[in-house]
C-alpha cells in the first residue's frame, strides 16, 4: 500500500510524468519503425542540445546577477531556493497585512480578518520552519545533482522546475483551500437558514428538500445566525478572491511548463501509425 502510494505520488510529478513519457516512447515501439526511431533519435538529441544552451545561458545570466548584486556563487543552487522561498513569503505577508487593513477601501470585519490574518500568517511561518530544515538536510544531494545537471535534457530541466514550482507554492493551493472552505461553509449556512424562513429544509437521506416544522424560537435564533454569517461572508469572500487569483497565477506559471515539456516530448510519428 505505501509502496503503491509512493509510485502513485511520483507519476504526478513533472519528473515522474517526463521519465514515464520518455519510457513508453523508448520501450513501445517496434524496431522496425525505422522512421519513429530516428525522430525520438532526433528529438531526443534536440532535448539534450537545448538543455545544455538553455543552462549555459541561465547559469551566466544568473552569474552577472549575483555579481552585480549580490556577489554568492553562480551555483547555489540551495540558495537560488531559500531565496525564491524568501520572496514568496515576503510577498505573501505582504498581502495578508493589505488585506487585514481594508484592502481596497472595503469595510471588511476587523475581527474576523485578523483572525484569518493570523492564520496564514502562522501557516507560512509553520512552511518557512519545514523549509529551513528540509533544504540543509538536501544540500549534498543538489551538489551532486548540480554536475549532472548541464547535460539534462531541457525536457527534464523544466520538469524539475515545475516541482520545484509545485513546492513553493504549495502554501498558495493551501490557502485557496482554507478560505473556500470557509466560504463555501459560509454560504452553505446562509442558504440553509434561508430555507429555514421559509419553512423547508434539507433533507440528506433522501436527498431533497423537505417542508419544516418552524417556530417562532427557531426564526429568531435563525436571523441572528443568518445576520452573523451574512456580515462576515464579505470578508471571508476577499480572501477566498485573492488567493484564487494566486492560485490561478501559480496554474498558469505549471501549465505553460507542462504544455512546453509536452512540446519538446513531442513527436509527429506515433508508434500506432
Amino acid at each position: 500500500m505505501f509502496k503503491m502510494l509512493i509510485e502513485t505520488s511520483f507519476e504526478k510529478t513533472f519528473v515522474g510524468c517526463y521519465i514515464n513519457k520518455r519510457l513508453c516512447q523508448l520501450i513501445s515501439v517496434p524496431k522496425s519503425r525505422r522512421r519513429y526511431l530516428l525522430l525520438l533519435g532526433m528529438s531526443l538529441l534536440l532535448d539534450l542540445l537545448a538543455g545544455q544552451l538553455v543552462h549555459t545561458v541561465f547559469r551566466q545570466w544568473f552569474m552577472c546577477e549575483n555579481e552585480l548584486m549580490q556577489g554568492l556563487p553562480a551555483n547555489s543552487f540551495p540558495h537560488l531556493l531559500m531565496s525564491s522561498t524568501e520572496s514568496i513569503v515576503l510577498n505573501l505577508k505582504l498581502i495578508i497585512n493589505w488585506l487585514m487593513q481594508n484592502p481596497g477601501g472595503l469595510k471588511l470585519n476587523s475581527v474576523l480578518s485578523s483572525a484569518l490574518g493570523k492564520f496564514f500568517l502562522y501557516h507560512i511561518h509553520l512552511w518557512v520552519t519545514y523549509v529551513y530544515m528540509v533544504v540543509p538536510a538536501l544540500v549534498g544531494t543538489f551538489h551532486h545533482i548540480s554536475a549532472f545537471f548541464p547535460h539534462f535534457p531541457l525536457a527534464l530541466q523544466l520538469a524539475i522546475l515545475g516541482d520545484l514550482v509545485s513546492i513553493l507554492c504549495v502554501h498558495v493551493f493551501c490557502f485557496y483551500a482554507y478560505a473556500r472552505r470557509i466560504t463555501l461553509s459560509q454560504l452553505s449556512g446562509c442558504r440553509a437558514l434561508a430555507r429555514l424562513f421559509a419553512g423547508k429544509k434539507y433533507n440528506p437521506l433522501r436527498k431533497r428538500v423537505d417542508s419544516a416544522d418552524v417556530r417562532v424560537e427557531h426564526l429568531f435564533l435563525g436571523t441572528i445566525v443568518f445576520t452573523i454569517l451574512l456580515f462576515l461572508l464579505p470578508t471571508s469572500t476577499t480572501f477566498f478572491v485573492v488567493f484564487y487569483i494566486l492560485r490561478m497565477l501559480a496554474v498558469v506559471v505549471l501549465e505553460i511548463i507542462r504544455k512546453t515539456i509536452a512540446l519538446v516530448q513531442w513527436i509527429p510519428y506515433q508508434p500506432s501509425d
